[in-house]
Parts: structure tokens; C-alpha cells; sequence
């Protein structure tokens, strides 16, 4: 293998890491691939790690699932190995899934998003591990979107669900999983290994991208979500049941010309076209929609304000907003986000400086160095 490594390959070079390990489990799905595309499970038993059973998060092992789902195929087929999933289990349904193990490696790409669900089935394994005596293992991988910070972490316990399970994490927390997995294991009080990868900060150039789940079919659609994620707290479209997930937003009767001028009038990063377009799933399906696509300009995307110009804008425009959501996904009291961009940007200052003070605090967890960090 060439190029940088994730902790799964550093695993394969050297698998008499797994030595004493006894029954070993993966928690996995189609993005857990090696860089010529071999699946992990695979990879692991050609070197001879002691797999007995695959585990899936949302999507499940083979990644079929719909948002929200997790089917179980019953057996892998190409390890041949039995699968179950983890999503959205009690605490004791989860144990009962991975009892009989002594070690689960974990083998995910997350997209550094807090709301991102395979964190929350992350914190349900060690949670499960602090019960059972299980050693749980992260084979660590690059942040998609990197090491910057955005957005605020959720500021009330009440605003914590399976799309929040901490209020350590800024939105965008600038960590990998193996990170995220540290700073979990302290909140439940247990241990958790890193496998490390090689260059964290960012995708591997020229790694094949393996969507981690439907709706995030590529590296465009990875750095735009911790923005355009937030329409999900409207009845307005994300892009869910289009070809353009996260990259068009929009709902019927919408003026997208004018909201196109609203995002272009300031330097977010993209350029917004007017679209139209008619979901197949989700929010309007079968509904003409009036909206944008959102356009890659090479210039620094400022993602947060991108989505809270959007959800404001598409708010003005007569989409009605879920209190709820919003503050599960944006982290502050629903009633603090203003409904006009202006507005919602000049509080975006004030949740920027209480999620650099988070990021900040997580220091201890870290695994790799940060640009400009003295120490």
C-alpha cells in the first residue's frame, strides 16, 4: 500500500496487533474499505484476524438502509460472516448484541459532524464495552472535512437525543472517530484504543470515496452537510430523494431567483443557481420544488453561515421551522435563532466563540497535532 495509511491498513501491516484479542467483532459498513477497495472484513481475514461477526450502524452492514433504518442482511456476503446492526438500541439490547466477544474494532468513516449518528452508536458500544469487560478498538480515519471547528456544542441537556449524545462536541468538531471515541469513552468511564491514521486532517488524496451512508454520495455533498443539514429542521427540501442531496434546498412556490441573490450577495463559498426540481422520497415527494444548487467556487466555503442563510431565507419565504430539530441539530434554544439572515448571522459569532472554547477543552483527547497549536 502506498500513500497514507488509515488504522485499519496500519492493522493489516502489522496484524499481530490482534494477537490475544480472542473473538473479534466489526462494527463496519461499505465505507470501510482498504485503498484498493477490499473490504475491511475481508482484508482482516486474509491476515488472519479472528472475525466471528459484523456489526452495522444506521444503514446497516451493507449500507441499504434509508435515513433511519438499519435492515439486517443476516450474513455478509463477501466474508461470509453474520451480521447484526447497533442503531438505536437500548442500553441492553446493544449488550445482548455483543456479548460472547472480547474485542469489537470499529471501522467507519464519520463526517465530523455531530449529529452524524455513527457517534452516537460509537457511544452506545462503549457504553455496552464498560458492562461486558469488551475491549473496543478504533481504526482510526481522516476527518473528511478536516480540523476546523464550527457552530456551538449543544448548550442545554435537554437538547441531547441520538443525533446530540454529548454536549462536549461542537457542531462541526474537527476531530476523527478515534478522537470523538476518547472523549465519549471518558464520559462513560472507559477505555477505548486508536489504531492512528496517517494524515488526518482531510481526505487522503486519491483514496476512492466509499459513501458512508445514501444521502452522502461524495466529497461536495461531505462539505456542504454541517450547513445544509439544518433545512432538515424546516418543510422545506434538503435534497433528500433527488441526485443532488444537500446541494439542492428548496419548496414549493419558493422564489429561487431571489433566493439565489440572497446567498450570492455574500461570500459563502458557492454560487447558488436557481433550480427546480421534484423529490422521489422525503419532504414533497412528488412535489415541484422551487429552490437552488449550490456550485463549488474553489473559494473558502464558510458552511454554517452558508446553511443559516438558507434556513432563514427559505424561512422567510413561508417554510415553517421544527423548534426541535433545530435546537438538536444547531445546538442553541430555538428560540435564539433570529428568522432573517442578517440577524442569524450576527448571532452565528457569538456560538462560533463558545464551540472554539469546546474545541478547545477536548485538547486532552487529541491525537494528532493542529496548525498553529503551540504545543
Amino acid at each position: 500500500m502506498t500513500g497514507p495509511l488509515t488504522g485499519l491498513e496500519r492493522l493489516l501491516a502489522d496484524p499481530a496487533r490482534a494477537d490475544g484479542w480472542g473473538r473479534v467483532g466489526l462494527l463496519t459498513n461499505p465505507s470501510g474499505v482498504t485503498g484498493d477497495l477490499t473490504p475491511s472484513a475481508v482484508a482482516l481475514q486474509r491476515v488472519g484476524v479472528p472475525l466471528v461477526r459484523l456489526f452495522g450502524p444506521e444503514h446497516g452492514v451493507d449500507g441499504s438502509g434509508a435515513p433511519g433504518e438499519a435492515p439486517d442482511a443476516g450474513t455478509d456476503a463477501a466474508s461470509g460472516l453474520p451480521t447484526s446492526v447497533l442503531y438505536h438500541l437500548t442500553d441492553a439490547e446493544t449488550a445482548g448484541r455483543l456479548a460472547g466477544l472480547d474485542t469489537l474494532l470499529v471501522d467507519l468513516v464519520d463526517v465530523g459532524v455531530r449529529f452524524y449518528t455513527y457517534i452516537s452508536t460509537v457511544r452506545d458500544v462503549l457504553r455496552a464495552a464498560r458492562a461486558l469487560g469488551l475491549r473496543v478498538v478504533i481504526l482510526d480515519r481522516p476527518n473528511p472535512i478536516g480540523f476546523t471547528v464550527e457552530g456551538p456544542p449543544l448548550q442545554r441537556p435537554e437538547f441531547r437525543s441520538f443525533v446530540g449524545v454529548t454536549q462536549a462536541l461542537p457542531l462541526r468538531h474537527g476531530l476523527t472517530l478515534g478522537e470523538v471515541a476518547r472523549v465519549l469513552a471518558a464520559e462513560e468511564d472507559t477505555l477505548v484504543d486508536v489504531i492512528p491514521t496517517d494524515a488526518p486532517d482531510g481526505w487522503h488524496p486519491g483514496r476512492p470515496w466509499v459513501p458512508p451512508s445514501p444521502n452522502l454520495p461524495d466529497l461536495t455533498n461531505i462539505h456542504l452537510y454541517p450547513g445544509t443539514c439544518l433545512i432538515e429542521a424546516l418543510d422545506a427540501s434538503e435534497g433528500r430523494g433527488t441526485a443532488l442531496p444537500f446541494r439542492l434546498v428548496g419548496a414549493p412556490g419558493v422564489d429561487a431567483p431571489a433566493l439565489a441573490a440572497e446567498v450570492n450577495r455574500r461570500d459563502l463559498g458557492v454560487t447558488a443557481r436557481p433550480a427546480y426540481f421534484t423529490p422521489t422520497t422525503s419532504k414533497h415527494a412528488g412535489q415541484r420544488c422551487a429552490g437552488v444548487q449550490l456550485h463549488d467556487t474553489g473559494r473558502p466555503l464558510r458552511v454554517l453561515p452558508l446553511g443559516l442563510t438558507l434556513f432563514t431565507a427559505l424561512e422567510a419565504a413561508g417554510a415553517k421551522r421544527n423548534p426541535d430539530w433545530l435546537q438538536k441539530l444547531l445546538g442553541v434554544p430555538a428560540d435564539t435563532v433570529p428568522s432573517s439572515p442578517d440577524a442569524a448571522l450576527t448571532a452565528l459569532a457569538g456560538w462560533q466563540a463558545a464551540g472554539g472554547a469546546a474545541a478547545l477543552s477536548l485538547r486532552p483527547f487529541w491525537l494528532y497535532p493542529r496548525q498553529g497549536d503551540p504545543s
